[in-house]
């Protein structure tokens, strides 16, 4: 099968702490291992707010893992994601380059306001 690069966002329940966080994180890293994917990188987030309730929950712990796999393990990836009761929320986009995709996050985040176009590009707005 034909391997891609692609950015999963995994919102998690934000009333976890950081070391429960982390061990939902690693359950879904071996998912992905187990299954023939390779996580290229991380970013973590962190606790934001969100846009909107989700299981009436207001806030939501935010990370970011760029991999690399093919459908079988999206599949099961997503899966295993939607079973868990601690995820509130994941997206998976297809990227060309998960290290470019990565900075432009990073450039993002550092600096909302001189990178938002880089956000309306994408989106098409």
């Amino acid at each position: 099968m034909v391997t891609r690069e692609y950015e999963l966002m995994v919102v998690a329940d934000g009333r976890m702490t950081a070391e429960e966080n982390e061990v939902v994180l690693k359950r879904h890293r071996e998912v992905i291992k187990k299954n023939g994917g390779k996580i290229l990188s991380e970013v973590d987030w962190g606790r934001r707010k969100l846009s909107y309730s989700i299981n009436k929950r207001s806030h939501g712990i935010y990370s970011i893992l760029y991999l690399e796999a093919n459908g079988a393990v999206l599949t099961e990836t997503q899966k295993q994601l939607g079973y868990d009761e601690q995820i509130l929320k994941f997206f998976v986009v297809q990227v060309d380059s998960a290290k470019k995709a990565k900075a432009d996050f990073e450039a993002l985040k550092a600096e909302p306001t001189k990178h938002s176009k880089l956000m309306t590009d994408i989106v098409g707005a």
